[in-house]
C-alpha cells in the first residue's frame, strides 16, 4: 500500500508543478507582471510630478513675498535687524531652490540699507502711508 500512496502523491505533485510552470510560462502571467510594474512606475511619476508642482508653488510664493518685502524696505530706506534676519530666512532657501535673479537685486539692496529700531521703522512706515494718503490719524 505504501507504494500506491507514494505514486498518487507524486502524481499530485507533478500536476501542481505542471500547473505552476504553465502559469509562469504563459503570456498572461508576464502581462500581469508588466501591468503591475507599469502601475507602480505611473504612480511614482505622478508623485514626482506632484512634488515638482509643490516645489514650483513654494518657489513662487517665496518669490512674491521676497519682492513684496524688499520693495517695502527699499521704499522706507531702512530695515530693522528682525526684518533683515527674516528676509535672509526667506531668501536663502529660495536661492537654493533655484530662484531667479529678480529677488537677488532687492535682497542685495536691502543688505545695504541702514539699520533702524522697530519704533523708527514704524514712524517711517507711518510717514509713507501719510504721504500716500493711507495713514490713519
Amino acid at each position: 500500500m505504501p507504494g500506491i500512496y507514494y505514486a498518487k502523491e507524486k502524481a499530485n505533485m507533478n500536476s501542481i508543478l505542471t500547473i505552476v510552470l504553465g502559469i509562469f510560462g504563459s503570456g498572461t502571467f508576464c502581462s500581469l507582471i508588466t501591468l503591475a510594474l507599469q502601475r507602480h512606475w505611473q504612480k511614482k511619476d505622478q508623485k514626482a510630478a506632484r512634488a515638482t508642482s509643490e516645489s514650483r508653488m513654494i518657489l513662487g510664493l517665496g518669490h512674491d513675498k521676497i519682492l513684496y518685502l524688499t520693495d517695502r524696505f527699499v521704499k522706507r530706506g531702512a530695515i530693522t535687524l528682525k526684518e533683515k534676519r527674516n528676509l535672509e530666512y526667506l531668501y536663502v532657501p529660495y536661492k537654493e531652490m533655484g530662484g531667479n535673479g529678480d529677488c537677488k537685486i532687492g535682497y542685495d539692496a536691502c543688505q545695504k540699507l541702514r539699520i533702524v529700531s522697530e519704533d523708527e521703522a514704524e514712524v517711517l512706515d507711518w510717514e509713507i502711508r501719510k504721504k500716500n494718503g493711507e495713514a490713519e490719524l
